[in-house]
């Protein structure tokens, strides 16, 4: 009996040695909590996309989201006051007086959102008769300032009749169409906010007018606005760069403007350049079977190569990475190239997103870029990150955020819309859309795919504790992979796709986007889904002490079996001798 006992105490002893060191090695990453859906609406085919994250800068346990949802044309305000867990929609949608639409639809960013300092929530959209692609509206700024119950509105233009020179030097005259909205809001100053478009022709193709960058500033917190100023003709008129997309806009706390934008030249005008256009897909792509393995799948046919390949970095190549900054409130702009790495891309829309560290005043710029030519500059699309810490007159080398680098995969998966957002404490936070989680899309890399290819996706992340000289490993954010023919922002037929709401506290990362896991390919659905990174707070050391408490109820366990051992003994002990 006395070997038995032993014997107890000692496999006792063992297992508080061995389970203790192992529940102490734990070292848990940000925790990324389970998916919200946000909207709870059920109607039929339901559009509710572009959802812009907010964080109150009066309670940060307050947020926010902006979303539209296109079928009705409304734009609405869901309020949040336990940090996401639950949420509750505002109950005036945001829409000016005498207007049906509150934004129109469009590929890239066509809605926007910030709060002031002060507490005020600023949105900025494009007022019309009708939710359609076409046809002339009006850009506005509704503010609120008790989270989204009421509204007042200030229309910064109303669309006119125009002539739109061309880069030949002719003109072509069109009603004005504004799209592409950006918005910010002065760091420090709430009386200034900055509300930037994409000018166009409201019935004219993109390839007979020309598509500009232009910007407006209010110094009265919104209620009036000054005229909207092309931040690109002083430095680079239309015989330089023939178009230019939205302006992804952010502020220092000195009033300097930035604007980031991409140079777009009309499809006329960019020299041999063909792109066809991509087939849709021909059938259900549901567990992300790639479209092209569909019943009657049209073959993939590889773009025309130009004749002369117009070089990168050069005008006209449509590739450039520009920034237009002011430091007088958008009276005056001087622009310059700020990266000329990208190929030629005719086509294609890569629309930055821009922020000012608040201490620091570095500028950080983040896009989506393909570094692939022509037949195919549209695979292969990648995160890209840059910052300038001398006001933007140097920039950093770009870094690629995204580390799914396969070489054996060419093209290897695709990565859009980043969205960006930097916390009290300097981190910088990154989510952007990604298809690496389609396991079908290209699996020979072999490079006979398109973009129609891809079928299922998910939201990815990444931050930055260092300002943006290093950055953590990927986080999928998305629980459920999406497939982009279940829905419209991501369905090539549709195509709404924008950038990825995120806000920042210094203890969390909050993450918004539309969601097709509602949705089926006969009616296609998205809702707006929310998630939380936690990168410091509560959770984490209830984390972390649930791990401690964990060990130590079984090294107490084991202490107890070795006393209740040795008190087994001394009885038997006893008992021998008795």
């Amino acid at each position: 009996m006395g070997r038995r006992v032993l014997l107890a105490v000692f496999g006792c002893l063992m297992a508080a040695t061995f389970v203790t060191p192992a529940v102490a090695q734990e070292t848990p990453g940000p925790i990324v909590t389970p998916n919200i859906q946000v909207t709870r609406d059920i109607t039929p085919g339901r559009v509710h996309t572009e959802p812009q994250m907010l964080v109150y800068p009066l309670n940060p346990n307050i947020l926010v989201i902006a979303e539209v949802e296109l079928n009705t044309a409304s734009c609405q305000i869901y309020v949040s006051r336990d940090t996401g867990r639950t949420w509750a929609k505002s109950p005036a949608n945001v829409l000016p007086p005498g207007y049906k639409a509150c934004t129109r639809p469009n590929f890239g960013s066509f809605y926007a959102a910030k709060f002031g300092v002060d507490g005020t929530l600023y949105v900025a959209g494009t007022a019309g008769q009708a939710a359609s692609s076409s046809g002339p509206n009006d850009p506005f700024v509704a503010r609120s300032k008790d989270l989204g119950k009421t509204w007042e509105y200030t229309i910064i233009k109303k669309s006119e009749e125009r002539d739109f020179a061309k880069p030949d030097g002719t003109t072509a005259r069109d009603f004005e169409r504004f799209g592409y909205i950006r918005l910010a809001v002065h760091p420090t100053d709430p009386s200034r906010v900055y509300v930037g478009f994409r000018r166009q022709g409201a019935f004219l193709p993109v390839a007979q007018v020309s598509e500009r960058t232009v910007v407006a500033v209010s110094t009265d917190g919104g209620a009036t606005f000054g005229p909207l100023t092309d931040v690109m003709e002083s430095s680079f008129p239309l015989t330089e760069v023939k178009g230019s997309d939205q302006p992804g806009l952010a502020v220092a706390k000195d009033g300097t403007i930035y604007a980031f934008t991409k140079e777009r030249p009309p499809l006329s005008t960019a020299p041999g350049v063909t792109q066809a256009a991509l087939p849709l897909p021909t059938g259900p792509g549901n567990i992300c079977r790639a479209a092209s393995q569909s019943p009657g799948a049209q073959p993939w046919v590889p773009t025309p190569v130009p004749n002369p390949v117009p070089t990168a970095g050069q005008p006209g190549a449509g590739a450039r990475l520009l920034m237009s900054k002011s430091t007088d409130d958008g009276k005056t702009w001087k622009a310059k190239v700020a990266d000329s790495s990208g190929v030629v891309c005719g086509a294609c829309l890569t629309t930055p997103e821009a922020a000012v560290d608040a201490k620091t005043g570095d500028v950080y710029v983040v896009w989506e870029q393909s570094d692939t030519g022509p037949p195919n500059p549209r695979d292969d699309r990648n995160i890209w990150f840059m910052k300038s810490t001398d006001g933007g007159n140097t920039f950093s080398k770009r870094v690629q955020l995204n580390d799914d680098i396969d070489p054996k995969r060419v093209p290897n998966y695709d990565q859009m819309f980043p969205g960006i957002s930097i916390a009290p404490n300097g981190r910088v936070d990154i989510a952007w859309w990604d298809f690496r989680t389609d396991a079908l899309y290209n699996p020979n890399g072999n490079g006979n795919t398109t973009r129609r290819d891809e079928t299922c996706f998910d939201i990815f992340y990444t931050s930055s504790t260092d300002h943006g000289a290093t950055w953590a490993k990927n986080s999928r954010i998305s629980d459920r992979s999406m497939n982009q023919n279940e829905g419209f922002t991501m369905n090539l037929s549709e195509d709404l796709r924008g950038p990825v709401g995120v806000a920042s506290t210094d203890d969390q990362a909050y993450v918004a986007w539309s969601d097709s896991r509602n949705g089926t390919f006969d009616l296609p659905t998205d809702d707006s889904y929310f998630a939380t990174v936690v990168h410091n707070d509560k959770a984490t050391k209830v984390h972390k002490e649930s791990a401690v408490k964990g060990s130590s109820v079984l090294l107490g366990l084991a202490i107890g079996l070795v006393v209740a051992g040795l008190a087994v003994a001394t009885v038997a002990g006893n008992s021998k001798r008795t």
